[in-house]
């Protein structure tokens, strides 16, 4: 039976292993998808991204440098904090420091707006939820990252997320790990979000990452390191691990276009996901599938050079022609 507010909630997820320190470290993801590559380019500076998730760890010494605001919404005694550790891991995915020591985040210049929208249990409402996203679209936030879902829609959120649209913000979600066919969750399961599956180090379909045609694209999502609470790393999977990755991926993305532009315009959420699904990497049948979507993201053609917008070729004017009695002027063109 449907509950009459409906309840939002982490997707079920797994701490694989905890670290209470480590030397500056690259997780495999990014590895194997080429992100360090792209940061000769980019990495994200002043691309302001919301995670709206369980809070964070404020003084983590990955990320306290990277955080601008963070506001509860649950009403929680502690405030901000994070119990879970699902939101500092989130984070972390995203916008760790490259610091020399710990994990490095996607856009490890970006910066983070943090809204606790579920409580110290992992659940929130649908009203902690929608306030989150629009507190997200007031302070500026470019990109909404949201690693939560439910089965059952609301309007509420819906409405928040379309005003978000509206302002020509981007807005990525976790498609959940239910890890069946037709189960892509809220609000991943509205055709305007991004909705991202997971897969692990082979490239290959998550065991639990949610199935369904509303899927978009698939990002590391297995074993994933980042930052969590307590001050230390720890290894967690699910597709929460993997909405951050295409989060961050897409943050290096505004964050080049923003400073050079590009031949591809991406000014809007329909124009994101033409984006992305013109540069994934096929996976699974030829195509879209309910499995992977359109494919892997592919950072490398996501940011390529050939996506800048071409040099203006001078043209040297020659002067006055007639053609079968036509005028017109004769205009050289270098090659």
């Amino acid at each position: 039976m449907r509950p009459a507010e409906p309840i939002y909630r982490l997707p079920p997820f797994t701490v694989e292993a905890t670290y209470v320190a480590l030397a500056e470290t690259v997780d495999w993801g990014l590895s194997l998808f080429k992100v360090p590559e792209q940061w000769k380019r980019t990495k994200g500076d002043g691309v302001r991204v919301a995670v709206l998730d369980t809070g964070i760890e404020l003084d983590h010494p990955d990320l306290r440098e990277a955080i601008d605001k963070a506001k509860d919404f649950t009403r929680s005694r502690i405030g901000v904090v994070d119990r879970q550790g699902h939101g500092t891991h989130v984070a972390g995915t995203i916008g760790a420091r490259k610091n020399e020591q710990g994990v490095v985040g996607v856009a490890p210049e970006c910066r983070l707006l943090i809204g606790k929208v579920l409580g110290d249990d992992g659940s929130g409402t649908d009203e902690s939820v929608a306030e989150g996203i629009a507190w997200a679209v007031e302070e500026g936030a470019q990109l909404i990252s949201m690693s939560l879902g439910s089965p059952y829609p609301s309007q509420a959120i819906y409405r928040a997320i379309q005003r978000a649209l509206q302002q020509q913000r981007f807005v990525v979600c976790a498609a959940g790990n239910d890890g069946r066919p037709n189960s892509v969750n809220y609000p991943a399961r509205w055709e305007e979000t991004v909705a991202v599956g997971a897969v692990d180090k082979e490239g290959k379909l998550a065991r639990f990452s949610s199935q369904g045609e509303e899927l978009d694209i698939c990002a590391p999502g297995e074993n994933v390191l980042s930052t969590f609470v307590g001050g230390g790393y720890a290894k967690l999977s699910g597709t929460s691990m993997a909405t951050p990755f295409v989060s961050g991926v897409v943050t290096l993305m505004l964050a080049k276009h923003e400073k050079i532009g590009g031949r591809t315009p991406v000014n809007n959420q329909q124009q994101l996901l033409d984006h992305l699904r013109a540069t994934a990497t096929d996976a699974g049948a030829t195509g879209r599938d309910p499995q992977y979507g359109y494919g892997l993201i592919n950072p490398e053609k996501l940011l390529a050079d050939e996506s800048v917008a071409p040099p203006v070729v001078p043209q040297l004017e020659i002067g006055p022609l007639v053609v079968n009695g036509v005028p017109g002027t004769l205009v050289f063109v270098p090659s």
